[in-house]
């Protein structure tokens, strides 16, 4: 009986852990240009978009398949500083990273 109170408190800490960690990751912000400096994506470590800026000149100076290509790559590369934020987090929290 006492091991699974053990189990209930381990699992109480952790939990306690995982929501620190998303309080934190809520808070922590990754601006990201696109290569061709059309937008700026603003996304948390959470990795929720916060933002989106656009060049005014977006539009009138390039075609579609430039703009999406921009689109793709910040895009991508904000998710990949937010998941090493995200596992550098963890790893202050003492959490096995993957």
């Amino acid at each position: 009986m006492f091991d699974k109170l053990g189990q209930l408190k381990d699992l109480w800490k952790l939990k306690s852990q995982m929501e620190e960690i998303k309080k934190r990751l809520d808070n922590m912000v990754i601006k990201v240009d696109s290569p061709r400096h059309m937008f700026q994506l603003t996304i948390s470590g959470s990795q929720e978009v916060k933002e989106v800026t656009v060049d005014e000149a977006l539009v009138k100076n390039f075609g579609a398949a430039e703009i999406a290509d921009d689109i793709k790559a910040v895009f991508n590369k904000a998710v990949r500083d937010s998941q090493g934020m995200a596992a550098q987090a963890m790893g202050n929290f003492g959490m096995p990273q993957a």
